[in-house]
């Protein structure tokens, strides 16, 4: 127990003093619901989630979707006077909001090839993106741009979610003011490798295996591809190491830590 105990506070000042969140998160609120947990993360300590696996085609199209018809720069800009909880909220964010939540499933429903295919060494056929068949594997080929602008759009979609569900200012408080989304360093992707490793509950898989439903619960899961660093450089996150020489931008995919900021 003691060693357990020293792992996790080695863990959270680790996490703490290499974290690059957009805003600060060390206010607490003690009423703030701690059992609560982003969609999708897995908790590392209070205010600090990870995504359980990288992003994947379903989400990034999502992404895609409103950055071409409905997230506007004055629906980000307005994002941060948000109501905090169930106000009238300004055209343009009445459209992002009326736009978002879709059931991502439902396209899922007309599938008529079902058959596995296997995704070796970060190939891929045309549509990888948009067959369905491919909804829960991680997108690949993302540059950097673009992953950072994919952060900054899921922290303002997911803070406005948490705006939308929660009627009531005593509800809104139980959780927390707002979420942020971010790439990880390399000590961070370190850390988290070592954590789930000590607590037995890394799970290394091939790409071909993405497809796989109900992974395990509480289970980190990486694939044999090549992940963006908040700085721009790729982390193969079962080698564990930078990758320095130059690889195909096929296998590059992307995860994020998300940040809470407490009332």
């Amino acid at each position: 127990m003691v060693k357990v105990t020293v792992v996790i506070c080695i863990l959270t000042m680790s996490f703490l003093s290499c974290s690059q969140a957009v805003k600060p998160t060390s206010k607490i609120n003690e009423n703030i619901n701690q059992t609560y947990i982003p969609p999708g993360t897995i908790k590392l300590v209070d205010t600090m989630f990870i995504d359980k696996q990288p992003v994947t085609n379903e989400m990034y199209k999502e992404f895609l979707r409103h950055r071409d018809y409905y997230w506007t720069t004055e629906s980000s800009r307005m994002f941060e006077a948000l109501p905090t909880h169930n106000a009238p909220l300004p055209d343009e964010i009445k459209v992002l909001q009326q736009n978002s939540y879709a059931d991502a499933l439902s396209s899922l429903l007309n599938i008529k090839d079902t058959s596995e295919v296997a995704l070796s060494d970060g190939e891929r056929s045309t549509n990888f993106l948009d067959n369905p068949v491919y909804a829960k594997y991680p997108v690949l080929g993302v540059d950097y741009k673009e992953a950072l602008l994919f952060c900054k759009w899921r922290s303002e979609l997911a803070t406005l979610r948490l705006n939308h569900i929660n009627k009531t200012k005593k509800s809104r408080e139980q959780f927390p003011k707002k979420l942020y989304y971010r790439l990880l360093s390399e000590s961070e992707f370190v850390n988290v490798i070592n954590h789930f490793k000590q607590i037995d509950r890394l799970k290394q898989l091939q790409a071909s295996e993405a497809g796989v439903k109900n992974h395990p619960e509480g289970y980190l899961i990486t694939y044999n591809l090549d992940e963006l660093l908040n700085d721009g450089s790729l982390f193969n996150i079962q080698s564990e190491r930078i990758k320095t020489d130059t690889l195909s931008k096929s296998k590059t995919s992307f995860r994020c830590i998300c940040e809470t900021e407490a009332w």
